[in-house]
Formats: structure tokens, C-alpha cells, sequence
């Protein structure tokens, strides 16, 4: 059993247990807009991401809600256009309610990274007020469009992850708001950046106008500046996750984005 299976029958167990009677949609929900922020700048804009822990690198920080504001903040400082938030609890130590410690913590699109896979779990994310939810291609497959639709309804976008090239199939069925190339395979947890500019050119041509994030992989400045003009932005979250100093990490990540680096 690969990594990724252990962690959908965590998951398939999570959502049987999740008590439906206690998630209201909160208002707040929705109110920033990632698709914007992405794409609000020339260059390569920059996901921040908060991931106390991975299956991959081990431990990466403290997942209390004091420090992940206090990080988040540092991600804001540093120039990030959005924060997202790992809210998996048992190989990435998350939580949920981290999106809404973020979110109201920082002024930028609040991102919710987990492997959704149903319709409870975006109104869980509605309820702490994300902004976008992120969907996997190859966990969701034929699900894709109507987990969309159910974003929607809810006020969210969606950024819709691949990384097998067949894939794609799901991610145009499906329209999101935003999609991700994903260089890391999720089953055996092998990462190769250089796989991002042919998936990339591949959303080009299926879903012309729509933006592309990079993801994974990304560990400074020269991975951000070689994909100035293959990505609209990249989601980095282990390189600035080790930094002694994530507000100076993120601004040479944005640096290195921007064409001035």
C-alpha cells in the first residue's frame, strides 16, 4: 500500500466521523480571490505554504496556532500573494482549523490543501473560512466537475492539481479556477521539477487563459527564476517551511519571481 493509499483510507474514515450538524459556512468564506491574487502581478507569484510535517521530509515546524500566525504573518511580510494551509492531521500534522488561524491572521487568499474528496469536506472548508480548496486529479478523477460545481456553490475556487499527463482529462472536464502542475508523484513520492514546463504547455493548449501554479520541488531562488515564463505562480512549502527566516525566503522567492533577481 503506497503512502497516498494510507492516507485516503485515513481520510474515507475522517469523513465518516465528521459531524455534518456543526459545519455552517462562514461568511468569510470565499472573500478573497486566489485566481486574482495569482495573476495580479507579472512574474511568478508566490503560494506560501504552512506544512508542519510530510510524509517525505519528516518533521518541519510547529503546528500550534500561535506559530503558524506568527509564520503566516512572515509569509505576508515577504511578499506571498496567498497562504496555503496542509490541514491533513496524520502524516502532515493539520488541522483544519489552522485555515481560519490564518485567515485571520493575514489579508491574502487563504488556500486549504488537503485530499478532499467529498462534498463534506468543502463545506468543512467553507466553515473555516477558506478561499480555495485544492482538489487532486488523481485522487478525485471522474468526481472532479461536480467537486467543482460544489466549491462554487459554496463561494470557493478551486485549484485542480495533476501530474500524470493523461490526467489532464479530469482537470478540462472540470474548468477550475486554477490549475496545478504537479511535479511530485503522490504514490511514490518522487519529485522531478522538470516535468512542470510539459504539463504546464499542456494546460496551455486544453485550457488556454486559465492559471498555472507550479508545485513541489521548488527549493530557491534559480527553480523560481527558470519557471518565470512556463508558471503564473509556484505554491513552495518545504524550502520556506526550513528557513530560519521565512519573511527573508519568501521576498527572494518573490524577487526571483519578479525578473529583478
Amino acid at each position: 500500500m503506497t503512502v497516498l493509499d494510507q492516507i485516503l483510507k485515513k481520510v474515507e474514515r475522517r469523513i465518516r466521523e465528521l459531524d455534518t450538524e456543526d459545519l455552517a459556512p462562514s461568511p468569510h468564506a470565499g472573500s478573497r480571490s486566489l485566481e486574482k491574487a495569482v495573476t495580479s502581478t507579472d512574474g511568478v507569484s508566490i503560494i506560501a505554504e504552512i506544512k508542519p510535517s510530510s510524509p517525505s521530509a519528516g518533521r518541519l515546524g510547529p503546528s500550534d496556532p500561535e506559530s503558524v500566525a506568527e509564520r503566516a504573518a512572515s509569509y505576508e511580510k515577504g511578499g506571498a500573494c496567498a497562504v496555503s494551509v496542509l490541514t491533513e492531521p496524520e502524516f502532515f500534522d493539520g488541522s483544519p482549523e489552522l485555515v481560519r488561524v490564518v485567515k485571520e491572521t493575514v489579508d491574502l487568499p487563504v488556500l486549504r490543501k488537503d485530499f478532499i474528496v467529498h462534498r463534506v469536506q468543502i463545506e468543512e472548508s467553507a466553515h473555516y473560512e477558506a478561499d480555495a480548496i485544492l482538489l487532486i486529479a488523481e485522487v478525485v478523477e471522474e468526481d472532479a466537475p461536480e467537486l467543482v460545481d460544489t466549491a462554487h456553490e459554496h463561494g470557493l475556487e478551486v485549484l485542480l492539481e495533476f501530474h500524470d499527463p493523461s490526467n489532464i482529462r479530469y482537470v478540462v472536464e472540470a474548468n477550475p479556477d486554477l490549475v496545478g502542475v504537479n511535479s511530485r508523484d503522490l504514490r511514490t513520492l518522487d519529485v522531478n521539477v522538470d516535468r512542470i514546463p510539459e504539463l504546464a504547455e499542456k494546460v496551455g493548449k486544453e485550457l488556454p487563459g486559465t492559471p498555472v501554479v507550479g508545485e513541489s520541488g521548488v527549493t530557491g531562488p534559480e527553480d523560481v527564476k527558470a519557471l518565470r515564463d512556463v508558471v503564473d505562480a509556484v505554491l513552495v512549502g518545504t524550502h520556506l517551511m526550513k528557513a530560519e527566516d521565512p519573511e527573508r525566503a519568501v521576498r527572494e522567492l518573490v524577487k526571483a519571481g519578479s525578473g529583478r533577481g
